[in-house]
């Protein structure tokens, strides 16, 4: 798989649990613009998820057993590996934009 170039090109901060915020990623070989991509921080690990859409009955977020709102991804990765790639690149282009996007550097 060939290396591609991405740029974050906006980034909004919103905290919540593990949320740091949400970025927009522009992909310079395929020329798309990826929203709402969320950023997200645990101890020392950091990862970027993609973009996901709840799931509604009669137009109410569907909740888990813990209460928790369900949502259902919109794109997918072939492999765990490339899933990973992705998120660590985007998380390095967040940084490169918003260098306090995950607050205080480790």
């Amino acid at each position: 798989m060939s290396k591609l170039t991405l740029t974050c090109t906006a980034f909004k901060p919103f905290e919540k649990n593990t949320l740091r915020g949400f970025a927009e990623i522009f992909v310079k070989d395929m020329q798309l613009t990826i929203r709402d991509i969320a950023l997200h921080q645990k101890n020392d690990a950091r990862w970027a998820s993609l973009p996901s859409k709840p799931m509604l009955k009669d137009g109410v977020l569907m909740k888990d057993a813990e209460g928790k709102g369900v949502y259902v991804s919109i794109l997918e990765f072939g492999s765990k590996e490339v899933r990973n790639a992705f998120s660590s690149a985007v998380v390095e282009a967040v940084l490169a934009h918003s260098p306090n996007a995950f607050g205080e550097p480790f």
